[in-house]
């Protein structure tokens, strides 16, 4: 492409031209160098990470995760750190169990809440409403609300205490699937007894961390790249959010080589599964360095493979603009939606600032996404295509940026 001139117009991007320069290959450039290679180098990381298993946040798995990152992005970044923290980490000990009337049903118990006595709970189902709560087991004499019973998508998944408006510790929330639903309504009007079990642990002062990246520019002003490497309990998370990790790290890879205007920053974080506890310790770790107001542009990755179709939320017109010059110029798969929405939605919520333009960035349109949070969310279900788009309209989008 030819060089694109930027200039800024009523705090708006407008672009003329082309915008990538020519720059020395690195190694780790040369790795990620064309597309063939970009989807070797894709796939034989998520293979690796996802052989760890799932990675729910503080766990063993999840450390060694982050030890890969760390060790890819040195490949291509002088600076990479752990940035560490500690928290009382939630685990599930065994396999949950709940029976309706006799009936086994499939259950993911929500992380953060309450386990069970080890002999478990029995009670009856009936009928509530505690906002997205429409279900609990009640003691059958006294009444007593004894555990929770919540759905909200085709199949059970682990939804997290904070999705129901609880504190942690709350009592013990048994997530179903909407296929089972019909069920729980007719067993709930005729006070169906229920069993159910799951034994969990809460470990206090567990250390983990998030992993940043540093490519240094001429100005301290940056741009901060965020996806999460932590996952749910019962996945390994190739699309949530592995590969968006994966993608960040080739991003870091094709840009390093030569010295750019900003600083970028490459942030896998720990803990979006968890109510963010990773950004929001990395966000207040900045306040404190009085680094935090370098931030100028944050662009946060959440699972860029479910599609060809960029999902795009930003406030920013001009920023949303220059993604759609981008993918014009490139003749991209897929159609960007453009959606002039929250920029700092999840992981980017903690850096909510008038002075950081930010970008929340997901995808869909291959209808894959059934297998979110399920433990079917695995590598073979991640199409390289997808991965390859996030790359292209990114990394041009990094370049762009970098010399405003």
């Amino acid at each position: 492409m030819h060089r694109r001139n930027f200039f800024e117009l009523l705090g708006a991007v407008a672009v003329i031209g082309g915008c990538t320069e020519k720059q020395r290959t690195t190694a780790a450039g040369q790795l990620v160098g064309t597309p063939e290679k970009r989807e070797r180098y894709l796939g034989s990381l998520l293979n690796e990470i996802s052989a760890l298993g799932p990675r729910p946040c503080g766990s063993p798995a999840y450390l060694r995760g982050a030890e890969i990152i760390r060790r890819e992005m040195a490949r291509s970044l002088p600076r990479v750190e752990f940035d560490r923290f500690s928290f009382e980490r939630w685990t599930l000990l065994g396999e949950p169990e709940l029976y309706v009337d006799g009936t086994r049903l499939e259950t993911y118990p929500g992380h953060g809440t309450s386990g069970t006595p080890p002999e478990g709970i029995e009670g009856v189902l009936v009928k509530i409403d505690e906002g997205k709560l429409k279900y609990g087991v009640a003691d059958k004499g006294t009444g007593q609300m004894l555990a929770y019973i919540s759905s909200g998508y085709e199949k059970a998944v682990p939804l997290p205490y904070y999705f129901f408006d609880k504190p942690v510790k709350s009592l013990p929330t048994f997530n179903i699937g909407d296929v089972d639903m019909p069920f729980i309504e007719k067993a709930a009007a005729e006070r169906k007894p229920v069993r159910l079990s799951a034994q969990v642990e809460f470990i206090p002062d567990t250390e983990t961390m998030n992993v940043v990246g540093t490519l240094p520019g001429d100005s301290p002003e940056e741009i901060l790249f965020i996806a999460h490497l932590d996952t749910v309990y019962n996945t390994v998370g190739a699309n949530d959010n592995t590969a968006s990790v994966i993608v960040m790290v080739i991003i870091a890879h094709a840009l390093s080589g030569m010295k750019h205007k900003k600083t970028v920053t490459f942030l896998a974080t720990e803990g979006e599964e968890y109510n963010k506890i990773g950004a929001v310790n990395y966000a207040e770790r900045r306040r404190r360095e009085k680094t935090f107001g370098h931030i100028r542009y944050l662009v946060n990755f959440d699972s860029l493979t479910w599609g060809q179709d960029l999902q795009i939320s930003s406030r920013d017109e001009g920023l949303r603009n220059l993604i759609g010059s981008i993918d014009r110029e490139l003749d991209i798969p897929g159609t960007p939606n453009l959606k002039d929405g929250d920029g700092f939605a999840l992981d980017g919520r903690p850096f909510r600032d008038d002075s950081i333009r930010a970008m929340y960035v997901n995808s869909t349109g291959f209808g894959n996404d059934v297998v979110w949070h399920r433990p079917d969310d695995t590598p073979e279900n991640v199409p390289a295509d997808c991965a390859e788009i996030g790359f292209l309209v990114f990394s041009e989008y990094a370049r762009c940026l970098m010399e405003i």
